[in-house]
């Protein structure tokens, strides 16, 4: 049996003199996980050392990193990846996460990325001696591509919310949908649960995803709603539907941007919670209801494990946690939010009982001024919300310290202060001069997109619709901004961005922003789904930099043979195209040299080659800067 060693340290937050004790506990370091084609799942099971029973576990966090692994290249496709947990001497399985792979196909060597899901809930279960088996599902190649993962449970010791009574599995499986002869309700019966004597609330936690592909698209593709009943009666409905074009992975290969039954690609699910008016020692009934739904072809599977937590009364009255602080941060989940310089945002958790009205929020940038907020509201028991704070952060600093910590919930002490503090790294965000020209070149469906510039406070310094715009026709807009804090939002309403592979006839389109001098001050890229989102300052004190990087664009990446390299650069440097066979890059199948090239679209035919996947690859002064996959079509 193979045990990994928790890895232990204290953290300390510095200026407010609060501490946490935490450990990490690590199943899966660095395993490099593939498919397995014949079977189509995987499994990878390790045993990992959790903290014992006695101890008290305030949080457990699980961290799931992705990187490509270090003698292949990334996966290609979606899968569904399962990550679940036995006790020794224990047959119940319990799935504790659920991952979706991300589209990998563009990922280079150096990418990786972080998930975290909170699984306190499952904190009976994480004790002493645990078998974690990450399963891989799919069938894609498993020689040549796979993921590189790391499993990480942060656990954080101190005073639980409330004493965990015990965990019930009540569905578990891939339940068919949309079966006339076989309704998903024949197996998402009632389940009835005797309360224990110790119980004063329950919670119902949920990893539900829909997948297959019926002639409605179900369910994959198609939105339907679910309701959990409790003693008779709806206490939650859900349309289980999500938006994916604002994914912060993104681009990806595939069709990151297609929305989906309650999951995207390149996601980690975030299970859904409800809390249950359980009465102590007495029985109580749960179900899941699906939207009534019959098909002539089904072949839709509802993926759904459910449990029922029991718990004690909670511990204290009145207790808040700081779950995160979202800008600034360099969190990679929040960076379509991020750098930034304008009103701080905080997402907090109500721990006491009794409703969260008020608390005192104080927060300072390292090197700047202390400020203090007297938040008023409703946050209900087990409840998050976002709260923007009233004050500005921006530092002349590239990076600094941003620090927050909560005070005084509904005006008493708060029963566990360790978790009311937290820190975050600040980036500064880029520096603009006071005249810029935002550059848009529209693509074949322009309709879709409309841009703004505001201010930290919503006032709106510049707006634009581009309904009456021409397809495939350069716009330009010369501002003038007052010294300030802003963000520039350029907006699709289909969530496809200026370019995306699946929509070739749409064509391909460009944003910038240029200096006075027409010189790239900031070059975004085109497939961005749903939106642009990018913070800037504006100072009269800082001077401003130029974005030289090469902006480098090759649409359709999915072709017949005709292809066009769109380049733009500040400077007139000596550039080199290759393409090469994407499994063996030696093999070099063109190659062009550009002497003295700053910008223009470069156009080239590849229909005589093999219809097969190749690199196209750029290099400026011998360097290589961009790389991307070109398909041809049979």
């Amino acid at each position: 049996m193979k045990q990994l060693s928790l890895l232990f340290f204290c953290i300390f937050i510095t200026g407010f003199g609060y501490s946490q004790e935490k450990i990490h506990v690590i199943s899966h370091d660095g395993e490099t996980i593939v498919t397995d084609p014949s079977k189509g799942s995987n499994s990878y099971k390790r045993w990992a050392v959790f903290p014992q029973k006695p101890k008290d576990i305030r949080s457990i966090i699980l961290n799931l990193k992705f990187q490509c692994p270090d003698s292949m290249r990334c996966a290609d496709w979606d899968y569904v990846d399962h990550i679940k947990a036995r006790q020794k001497n224990d047959s119940t399985i319990y799935e504790i996460a659920r991952m979706l792979t991300p589209y990998g196909g563009f990922f280079q060597k150096d990418w990786g990325f972080e998930w975290r899901v909170d699984v306190t809930d499952f904190s009976l279960i994480l004790r002493d001696e645990v078998e974690i088996d990450y399963i891989h599902t799919g069938y894609e190649d498993n020689k040549t591509r796979g993921w590189k993962v790391t499993v990480d449970f942060e656990i954080t010791y101190g005073a639980p919310v409330a004493n965990p009574v015990a965990v019930h599995k009540i569905y578990d499986g891939s339940y068919k949908y949309g079966y006339k002869d076989d309704p998903i309700e024949n197996h998402l019966v009632p389940v009835t649960i005797d309360a224990s004597p110790k119980t004063n609330f329950s919670k119902i936690k949920i990893h539900q995803t829909g997948h297959g592909m019926d002639a409605n698209g179900c369910g994959e593709f198609c939105s339907k709603y679910r309701d959990i009943v409790f003693n008779g009666e709806i206490v939650d409905h859900k349309d289980l539907w999500m938006e994916c074009g604002d994914n912060p992975l993104f681009p990806q290969a595939g069709t990151w941007i297609f929305d989906r039954a309650n999951w995207c690609p390149g996601y980690l699910v975030q299970p859904d919670e409800v809390m249950l008016n359980t009465v102590s020692g007495k029985p109580f009934t749960v179900e899941m209801n699906m939207e009534p739904y019959e098909t002539e072809k089904p072949s839709a599977n509802e993926l759904i494990s459910a449990f029922v937590i029991e718990y004690e009364k909670p511990n204290a009255q009145h207790d808040v946690t700081l779950v995160d602080i979202v800008q600034p941060s360099t969190r990679i989940t929040n960076s379509r939010k991020n750098p930034f310089g304008g009103l701080p945002v905080i997402r907090v958790k109500n721990n006491g009982s009794a409703p969260l009205k008020k608390m005192t929020i104080a927060y300072f940038l390292e090197g700047e001024k202390p400020q203090k907020h007297q938040w008023t509201g409703h946050i209900a028991f087990g409840e998050e919300a976002l709260i923007a704070l009233p004050t500005e952060v921006f530092s002349k600093k590239e990076t600094a310290t941003f620090h927050v910590v909560l005070k005084r919930p509904n005006g008493k002490k708060d029963a566990f202060n360790a978790d009311n503090a937290l820190q975050s790294t600040y980036e500064r965000p880029d520096v603009l001069p006071e005249t810029i020209i935002v550059y848009y070149k529209t693509n074949n469906k322009p309709g879709q997109n409309t841009y703004r510039i505001q201010n930290s406070f919503g006032d709106i310094a510049f707006e634009k619709d581009s309904i009456n715009m021409k397809p495939s026709t350069v716009y330009q807009d010369t501002l003038k901004l007052k010294p300030g804090n802003y963000n520039f939002k350029f907006s699709d309403r289909e969530g496809d961005g200026l370019e995306f592979w699946f929509k070739a006839k749409d064509g391909r389109g460009e944003v910038k922003l240029l200096d006075s001098l027409g010189r790239a001050i900031k070059q975004f890229k085109s497939d961005f789904g749903s939106h642009i989102n990018y913070n800037f300052a504006v100072r009269t004190d800082m001077p401003y930099e130029l974005d030289n990087q090469p902006s480098i664009g090759v649409f359709p990446a999915r072709t017949n043979g005709p292809i066009t390299l769109d380049y733009f650069s500040n400077t007139s440097v000596n550039v080199k195209v290759l393409i090469v066979d994407q499994e063996d890059e030696s093999k070099v199948l063109e190659e062009h040299t550009y002497h003295n090239f700053r910008k223009g679209p470069l156009d080239y035919n590849l229909s005589y080659l093999p219809k097969q996947r190749y690199y196209i690859k750029v290099y400026v002064e011998g360097k290589e800067v961009y790389k991307n996959r070109i398909r041809l079509k049979k």
